[in-house]
């Protein structure tokens, strides 16, 4: 069983700072070297969600929020998500589905994670 892909379902609260933690592990269960990669990830209310203000029929505008990688450890696999309060605020609550995806050097994509990220709005309105 590869454990980067169990799904991860995540809580985020709109307006404020969301940051979590992972570490990818190999098939033996040791952290995999996380150098020379570029991570990515992103969330949308669904896969394919569409701006419907930005989009016409040949040229589509997907609507998606992007989470915030960071490496601090890449020797060991250990990465961050996260996203910003002042980034947070603008997202309206609900579900949506994210996914976080690895090139490597080779230029090979895995997906390291994905999942459901649950939003709340109770610090979107304060001041």
């Amino acid at each position: 069983m590869n454990f980067n892909q169990i799904p991860v379902n995540l809580t985020l609260s709109a307006g404020a700072s969301f940051s979590k933690s992972f570490v990818v592990r190999n098939d033996d269960y040791s952290p995999r070297n996380l150098e020379r990669t570029v991570i990515k990830g992103s969330m949308a209310k669904h896969p394919g969600a569409l701006n419907a203000d930005l989009s016409t029929s040949d040229d589509p505008v997907y609507k998606v929020f992007p989470l915030d990688i960071s490496v601090p450890n890449g020797t060991n696999g250990e990465y961050f998500i996260g996203m910003a309060s002042e980034n947070s605020k603008l997202i309206p609550e609900g579900k949506y589905v994210y996914n976080v995806v690895m090139t490597n050097i080779a230029g090979e994509v895995e997906n390291l994670m994905s999942g459901l990220i649950f939003v709340d709005s109770a610090f979107a309105s304060l001041p």
